[in-house]
């Protein structure tokens, strides 16, 4: 099965309208790629402004209602997501936001969505794959949500799955020059990440630093080429997606490489593996995965970039 991975394309505070590439990202989806489901890391209006008002609010929910979700409708493509800082940040922010999604619930197979749309998980493709959204539109993600999270990992559909996914806002390493402190990434992110691991995620993908980047994340010291870690076997480490987005930004240590993103990605249950292909949003032209930086060094540890996700 297939998903799109399209985050945040959110525009300046307040903002009605979107940069271009959204909608020929949206198209792209629609007309073209048409998968199963699309699933964003977040940021999808403007807001976590305190002086917006409510109606400002609202109405950045009813242009992303416009542009992307009704678009996404009408092709019978659910459209999942975890809240960014933009979306879910300030307690007016939360409670619209939760207004806007009680009002327009996706057509996903939920587990559980008790607390629906802040955090959540679902099968896809008839219960092959499972995904669990995690409330980590900030840096904290603590022992509660630790514990929810390994619950739904261990849960009978996740253990039933041949892939599990997990969606955060926040990466848990640097990846883009801009986002690259305390407060842009989860702090302390060893043990969620060793939950992720002990409940067999394929990928934690997220947001946030708007610079695509398909990547592992290994155990502190653990070095190695791209090539290594992508090989079968691998052990000690976690598959990141940092999923990119509209008005992207430069990578760690990489002046000048700032591109907008959209990404598809295949899903293989069978064999617990997934491929992914990217393009630029602004020229459609495709995104090669060797183009991109062999390692990245920021906040939280080494990245290092991988062919597929196994």
């Amino acid at each position: 099965m297939r998903v799109a991975i399209l985050s945040d394309f959110n525009g300046p505070y307040g903002s009605t309208s979107y940069p271009p590439a959204l909608g020929r990202s949206v198209a792209r989806i629609v007309n073209d790629w048409r998968p199963d489901a699309v699933l964003s890391a977040g940021d999808l209006i403007a807001g976590q402004k305190a002086s917006l008002t409510d109606a400002q609010v609202r109405a950045m929910w009813a242009a992303f209602d416009r542009d992307v979700r009704v678009p996404l409708n009408r092709a019978g493509i659910p459209f999942a997501f975890t809240p960014g800082n933009h979306d879910a940040a300030l307690p007016r922010d939360r409670r619209e936001a939760r207004t806007y999604w009680q009002a327009h619930p996706p057509a996903l197979t939920f587990v559980d969505r008790a607390d629906f749309p802040f955090r959540s998980s679902f099968t896809l493709g008839g219960g092959t794959v499972f995904v669990v959204t995690l409330d980590a539109a900030g840096p904290v993600v603590d022992a509660g949500q630790r514990a929810w999270l390994a619950a739904q990992l261990a849960s009978a559909p996740a253990r039933a799955a041949g892939i599990r996914l997990v969606l955060g806002h926040l990466p848990l390493a640097g990846v883009s020059e801009g986002k690259n402190r305390a407060g842009e990434v989860v702090r302390d992110a060893g043990p969620l990440r060793q939950v992720m691991q002990a409940g067999r995620v394929l990928v934690y993908i997220s947001g946030h630093h708007a610079a695509y980047y398909p990547g592992r994340l290994g155990t502190p010291g653990q070095l190695g080429t791209p090539g290594q870690l992508s090989a079968a076997g691998q052990s000690g480490g976690l598959n990141v997606l940092a999923s990119g987005g509209i008005g992207g930004r430069d990578y760690v240590g990489h002046p000048g490489t700032a591109r907008s993103t959209v990404t598809l990605l295949t899903l293989h249950p069978a064999t617990g593996r997934a491929t992914f292909q990217t393009v630029d949003a602004d020229t459609g032209q495709a995104v090669q995965t060797d183009s991109l930086p062999a390692r990245l060094d920021g906040l939280g540890g080494t990245l290092n970039r991988v062919n597929d996700f196994r």
